[in-house]
């Protein structure tokens, strides 16, 4: 019989997903956790804030940080995602993955994501090469990537497809070195440290994405103004900001064809989390520049770090000096 000493102890870790726009960060998340903890689109910068999505088994817990794609926008909202990105690497996470995408040519915003993993110090770094289904030459594409980045080409790295059942299996054991010993932070039956009110915004601007394609989705804001929650049903009234009366044309469709549709498909995906029937309610409204307008975004939560975009001195990073302890610069 194995005495209680014998059993090994129960590891931790704070992980930190990173790379450029569709990388497939949100999509390796959800497969690991198996549920779809950050919403997925074909659509480059989905994922506009971070959102942790939590795996634990009997001997350890991964809280995984999924950051927006890295890239330097005009906008005020693009500085904010940005921003969180960085601010996710500087947060004492034990194990930085850096996703890359083998599939598209490496551009400017790999360049942003690689000058990132540079200024990370003391953290180890993971690359996890991704989209193997859609490349080719995967061996070509990996020589490609450590000629235009010679430094990163020592650091450990794991080969995949995001999509794939069996990526969930690779990746696990390719972090596996790195998990240190450590508490459970959060219950184990935990997949997401998100609240329900963040949630349901995160599935209508899903839906939104789906029924704009390219269109409008760039432009749009989904705000939670109410959410009442009740053991036998949850009622959300959500406004969808968009920058111009021409967009919310298009977010409302002829006859509200199109934010009927919205709702519908919003409503039964936040149903099947909440587990209770959902009332959902949606505006659509005209909030010209809201990317750009500071009121705005520091009403609806959204922290851009006080200075304008490509601003890049310690003074205007929006991280106290005190608190810098992982990057030389972001």
């Amino acid at each position: 019989m194995t005495s209680s000493t014998d059993r090994s102890p129960f590891r931790s870790a704070f992980i930190a997903l990173i790379g450029r726009p569709n990388s497939g960060k949100s999509t390796l998340l959800n497969n690991v956790i198996g549920d779809e903890v950050s919403i997925v689109s074909a659509l480059p910068q989905t994922t506009r804030g971070s959102t942790r999505g939590i795996f634990t088994t009997n001997t350890m817990q991964l809280v995984f940080v999924d950051t927006p794609g890295i890239h330097h926008g005009r906008h005020l909202m693009n500085h904010a995602m940005l921003q969180d990105a960085c601010r996710a690497v500087a947060d004492d996470v034990d194990l930085i993955c850096y996703l890359v995408d083998l599939s598209r040519e490496y551009a400017e915003e790999e360049t942003a994501a690689a000058d990132l993993v540079r200024s990370i110090k003391g953290v180890p770094v993971l690359i996890v090469f991704n989209k193997t289904d859609m490349t080719k030459r995967v061996d070509d594409a990996v020589e490609r990537f450590h000629r235009l980045f010679p430094d990163l080409a020592t650091l450990p790295s794991v080969r995949l497809s995001a999509v794939h059942p069996d990526a969930k299996k690779l990746f696990l054991a390719s972090v596996d070195p790195f998990i240190p010993e450590g508490p459970r932070y959060f219950d184990p039956d935990e997949l997401t440290d998100s609240t329900m009110r963040r949630i349901a915004a995160e599935h209508i601007r899903k839906q939104v994405i789906a029924a704009a394609g390219n269109e409008v989705p760039h432009a749009t804001f989904v705000e939670i103004e109410s959410y009442r929650e009740t053991p036998q049903r949850h009622e959300i009234i959500a406004t969808i900001h968009v920058e111009t009366r021409g967009q919310r044309g298009i977010i409302v469709g002829k006859g509200g064809s199109v934010i009927s549709r919205i709702k519908k498909a919003a409503r039964g995906s936040i149903m099947n989390l909440a587990g209770v029937p959902v009332s959902l309610t949606c505006h659509v409204k005209v909030s010209p520049r809201w990317r750009d307008n500071k009121d705005f975004l520091r009403r609806v939560g959204v922290d851009w770090g006080g200075v304008m975009p490509h601003q890049h001195s310690d003074e205007a990073s929006g991280v106290p000096p005190g608190q810098k302890k992982n990057l030389s610069r972001c």
